[in-house]
């Protein structure tokens, strides 16, 4: 059983979003950045509002067995040359794909604690083993009650057990990781469809520095 994190390159990079009312729903206006070296209109556009991606790579997404998702319609604006040096905003249909953290309760049943190098982090740095989920969600309404002791978190592997769900194709684990995993088989029609610009890593190596604190080690009983 395979699964990497899944990345997506800044070749087509959304630079500024606004939001506006269509029909009734809200949708976004997303602005392409100006500079060349990011401004290739991927299948799947890099941005912090989750994915922007047209109807090619939807449709692989929505063929796949992935977290529950909301589905805005997006309008993006490139800037491309019209005569000479002048530009004009030319506008494209994408879509907004958002994987909630509040879906994701089922991934958190998936891990086996006991096996996993999760750890909280008291006032006095003293580290201890996190027990289980429900164990994190303790100590983070600890945090928000507003008292004196508080509690950061470290994970450097998780594993998970027999439970997994292994026909699953995308999931994430937000309190204990940064990453999107993907299966191999939706790596493979990414690939076969050639999405462009994205990436996969099934190591911490390969990684930047910055990014391998937020993606631990991920192992898998079964």
């Amino acid at each position: 059983m395979q699964y990497y994190t899944f990345h997506i390159d800044d070749s087509g990079a959304i630079e500024d979003v606004d939001e506006k009312v269509i029909n009734g729903s809200p949708s976004l206006i997303c602005k392409m950045s100006d500079e060349d070296e990011f401004n290739n209109m991927n299948d799947i556009l890099h941005s912090s509002y989750d994915y922007i991606l047209n109807e090619k790579a939807l449709r692989i997404f929505k063929n796949s067995k992935i977290l529950p998702y909301e589905l805005k319609p997006v309008e993006v604006l490139r800037k491309e040359k019209i005569l000479g040096f002048l530009k004009k905003h030319k506008s494209y249909s994408y879509y907004q794909l958002s994987f909630l953290d509040n879906k994701t309760e089922e991934c958190y049943s998936w891990i086996d604690f006991t096996k996993s190098d999760i750890m909280a982090i008291g006032n006095s740095e003293k580290k201890f083993k996190i027990q289980s989920h429900q164990h994190t969600l303790e100590l983070i309404n600890e945090n928000k009650s507003g008292s004196e002791i508080s509690y950061s978190f470290e994970t450097k592997k998780v594993v998970f057990g027999n439970n997994f769900d292994s026909e699953i194709d995308l999931f994430k684990i937000p309190l204990y990781s940064w990453g999107i995993y993907v299966s191999d088989r939706l790596k493979n029609r990414l690939e076969s469809a050639n999405v462009t610009d994205i990436g996969f890593a099934n190591s911490k190596d390969k990684l930047g520095k910055v990014w391998k604190s937020h993606f631990p080690i991920i192992e898998f009983e079964n």
